[in-house]
């Protein structure tokens, strides 16, 4: 009777264990606030479940489709000046949890905010 406490307790304390190293869900919209007095508004995108994006104010550059590869953030897409282009940015995930979102490359780091 005690060892099946015993198992059942431990079970339970590494289901806890488990569940403490989820890391949070990076779907969601994440923006870049505007500057004070800026005319463009916020920028950013909503990464969907299905892996699509909804560009948010991203001017020429239009993500179509969004995977995340461990800590990298890979955000296709197409340009929409005089001549279209297809791109890929392949971003290092620098920092996420429920509210805020880091990423970046070569250096260069932008932080969003969960809206």
């Amino acid at each position: 009777m005690n060892k099946h406490l015993i198992i059942i307790a431990l079970l339970g304390l590494m289901g806890l264990a488990f569940a403490s190293c989820s890391r949070p869900s990076i779907v969601g919209t994440w923006v870049e606030p505007a500057a004070e007095g800026s005319l463009l508004g916020d920028v950013g995108f909503t990464l969907l479940e299905d892996g699509t994006v909804v560009s948010i104010n991203t001017g020429f550059r239009e993500y179509t489709t969004w995977e995340r590869n461990g800590d990298l953030l890979i955000l296709n897409g197409v340009t929409n000046g005089t001549t279209q282009a297809s791109f890929a940015d392949t971003n290092n995930i620098i920092s996420l949890d429920e509210n805020q979102l880091v990423i970046g490359q070569d250096g260069y780091s932008v932080t969003y905010q969960r809206r």
